[in-house]
């Protein structure tokens, strides 16, 4: 097993690079690595990747002559795929100062209020309007985490659209993914509803056409669409389907943040989204170990999400991204419970720095997903799904689908990659909180074979911030090494 490691560009290469302004990997090892990369990367300006390579990958370039290390017969990869990005120090030292406030309650602000001096601003408010800024919305509500923010986002509509729901007979149903995390069918379950399952297509996104058939088949009135692993849908016919059937739309962000449709950000208004929800937890793009935020442009469903998380008395009054609509809050709050699922103060004081250094981490992720969607493009025994037309995703991550294995074969791969260091997960597996077939809290899903049939040896690496381009070429070199020695 010979591993390639070298990115030096061919002529043609670079002849079509001045021409296009798009960048393209071409590889000097075997022939099969000489084509130009997939439509991902060449979506990706040449500024931005440039900018990737040289400000944000701390690995200075290979040298063009290192192309094979002839010894590599079993690669290995040697660092912990699995670590989450580092808390930045200005994080660390603004939690050490609240903790040495000792005022670590969602409202026991250090900040003094611009508007009221007698009201100290608290650091969750800091970053809720921090994050409605990131995401392009009027209101935030920070909270423990985005199953939190589902479960509240489906809550207010509930209680906003209640006279309209409450002449449709039976339970409230809530069409969503098949293919998600349980997190999000247990807050549709949660708030006393129903899931309506809806299949995903070979893309691992939501299929339109199903979308459609079930909204008509089940009269739901609200839908909560997941972008699994930043894969973003059609997200012009998700709204066409909901104008057409009075579909009251959430989408679940929790993988999507920086990911957007044919240049409209992933959970924006823009496609009659009432409510988005994104994730803080360990592995997303955001780092706070838990956490979510619900962003809206809906007044009402921004004034029940706020009371719901936990803002009682006059505390509403310190949010900064929250309607100055007063006179709702007093009408709604005596008539709304306490759900106890504020975000912490220290959580907030964690991701505040990290939201400048988006653009950055963007950058770096779509870079090196484009050296691993370029080489495992062409491997046997594998079939990467691409991405939609018109979505553009972060790549944190990247999915495949193994091909002719049964499970056995399929477990034996993922040890072999476990076994060097690059441990992944298969999402049909039965012990997969994603697998479907694995759900008992609610209905079983029914008529979602097709999608089990995409995701049954569908495998999920990720692609952590702290790889280097190196790193990315040895994960790529044990997939290869995996396949064959498996097959």
């Amino acid at each position: 097993m010979a591993r390639l490691c070298g990115t030096k560009l061919s002529k043609d290469s670079r002849k079509m690079q001045e021409k296009t302004g798009q960048f393209g990997f071409t590889f000097s090892g075997p022939r099969k690595y000489t084509r130009l990369s997939p439509a991902f990367v060449a979506r990706v300006p040449q500024d931005d990747l440039t900018s990737a390579k040289n400000v944000v990958v701390e690995e200075s370039a290979l040298t063009s002559d290192t192309v094979y290390d002839k010894d590599s017969v079993e690669p290995r990869l040697a660092i912990n795929i699995k670590s989450p990005c580092p808390v930045p120090e200005a994080g660390i030292q603004r939690c050490r100062e609240v903790m040495e406030s000792g005022r670590m309650f969602r409202y026991g602000g250090l900040t003094p209020g611009a508007n009221n001096p007698d009201q100290t601003v608290d650091d969750v408010s800091l970053v809720e309007k921090s994050f409605a800024d990131v995401t392009g919305h009027k209101y935030c509500v920070a909270l423990n985490s985005c199953g939190s923010a589902i479960f509240l986002a489906v809550f207010a509509v509930l209680k906003k659209e209640h006279e309209r729901l409450s002449k449709i007979p039976g339970p409230t149903k809530i069409l969503t993914n098949a293919f998600t995390f349980a997190a999000v069918p247990s807050a549709i379950v949660h708030a006393g509803c129903e899931p309506e399952y809806v299949n995903c297509t070979d893309q691992f996104v939501i299929d339109v056409e199903d979308f459609e058939r079930k909204a008509k088949e089940s009269g739901a009135k609200i839908a909560i669409v997941s972008h699994m692993r930043g894969r973003l849908c059609d997200m012009s016919g998700v709204a066409e389907v909901c104008k057409k059937y009075d579909i009251t739309l959430i989408e679940d962000c929790a993988h999507s943040l920086g990911c957007d449709w044919k240049g409209v950000k992933s959970g924006s208004s823009e496609h009659g989204t009432v409510a988005a929800c994104f994730s803080a937890q360990s592995n997303k793009l955001i780092n706070s170990g838990e956490g979510g935020f619900l962003v809206t442009d809906d007044e009402e469903v921004a004034v029940r999400a706020i009371l719901c998380a936990g803002s009682y008395e006059y505390l509403y009054k310190s949010h900064l991204a929250a309607p100055e609509n007063y006179e709702l809050f007093e009408k709604l709050k005596f008539e709304t419970p306490n759900y106890s699922l504020r975000m912490h103060q220290i959580t907030a004081a964690i991701i505040e720095p990290q939201l400048p250094l988006l653009e950055d981490r963007y950058k770096k992720h779509r870079y090196n997903y484009a050296i691993a969607d370029r080489r495992l493009c062409e491997l046997e025994g594998i079939r990467l799904p691409g991405t939609l037309d018109g979505a553009t995703g972060v790549g944190d991550s990247l999915q495949f689908n193994l091909k002719n294995r049964n499970w056995d074969e399929a477990h034996a791969f993922c040890k072999e990659c476990a076994k060097r260091g690059v441990p992944m997960e298969i999402f049909g597996a039965a012990d997969n909180a994603r697998n479907f077939k694995t759900w008992q809290f609610a209905l079983p899903p029914s008529d979602c074979e097709p999608s089990y049939k995409h995701i049954e040896y569908a495998a999920d690496l990720r692609l952590p911030l702290h790889l280097t381009e190196s790193d990315v070429h040895t994960i790529c070199d044990v997939i290869e090494f995996s396949l064959k020695v498996t097959s």
